[in-house]
């Protein structure tokens, strides 16, 4: 491809995705293609190369928004995110996993759990699982019914409900 594209889908040839930056405010977001077709066609716009920009909202939804789009051949920068997301995802489950395993008879309140528990945050989204996962790793006296395991396969279902990907080692 030389040159700008002339319509939106010729992108898809070259795996594309798109930096939209709003000069006004310097805000800047990576878009998968498809998405920003669907954004584009929602606003009313045209998915001409020159036209669309005109049909994308700023990402800080500023009040005079000027928009430039650029094109980011075979997506690289977005795979490579998914990719260490992917892993500091299943690394953080898989301390979790090595501590619910030994919870039924020691505390597992360890700076590790609570460092994964801290990674798993914001794909979580729900704040009371963590809490919950944390109690029981850090009650005391153990028992053999006070362990890990129910928190953790909530936290791992809350995963999945969100549509990410859990390794098969890590599943409860």
């Amino acid at each position: 491809m030389v040159g700008p594209p002339k319509n939106l889908s010729d992108l898809r040839r070259i795996e594309a995705q798109v930096q939209i930056t709003c000069t006004s405010c310097n805000a800047t977001e990576i878009w998968e293609l498809d998405a920003l077709i669907a954004e584009v066609h929602n606003n009313g716009g045209n998915s001409d190369w020159h036209t669309a920009k005109y049909a994308v909202k700023c990402p800080r939804r500023c009040a005079s928004p000027i928009i430039s789009l650029l094109p980011i051949p075979f997506g690289k920068q977005r795979a490579r995110s998914r990719a260490h997301r992917q892993a500091l995802i299943n690394l953080s489950l898989q301390i979790l996993r090595t501590a619910t395993d030994r919870s039924a008879t020691q505390a597992v309140g360890t700076i590790e759990v609570r460092l994964a528990l801290h990674v798993l945050r914001p794909f979580v989204k729900n704040r009371h699982l963590l809490v919950e996962f944390w109690r029981a790793a850090t009650i005391e006296p153990r028992h053999p019914w006070a362990s890990c395991h129910l928190p953790y396969r909530r936290i791992i279902g809350r995963l999945i409900e969100r549509g990410i990907s859990v390794e098969s080692q890590n599943l409860p």
